[in-house]
């Protein structure tokens, strides 16, 4: 069985909330999305930062405008301030990985 979302969904703002096909549900942190965002760009600034880094990211930069789905493995998320080169795939969100 492919696992896939049935339901996804923004709680208060702050929560990605997803009805999984297996009938489990995920509640992800939007800010903790942002912070990993898994496109080339986000990783090689976060690779090249002393692991005691901290990201101070603006409201804009923590805001999602749209999700849309990326065939049938994954979501694009689009964030106020523009950025949409990230590409979350269902294992990852299921597992809670971002």
């Amino acid at each position: 069985m492919i696992l896939s979302p049935l339901k996804i969904n923004i709680k208060d703002e702050r929560f990605l909330h997803i009805d999984w096909s297996d009938g489990s549900e995920s509640m992800l942190l939007v800010a903790n999305l942002r912070k990993s965002c898994p496109c080339a760009s986000c990783i090689t600034e976060r690779t090249e930062k002393p692991p005691t880094y901290i990201p101070l990211l603006s409201t804009a930069q923590l805001t999602l405008r749209d999700i849309k789905p990326v065939g049938a493995y994954a979501i694009q998320l689009v964030w106020q301030d523009g950025h949409d080169s990230g590409i979350y795939t269902y294992d990852k969100l299921k597992e809670g990985e971002y």
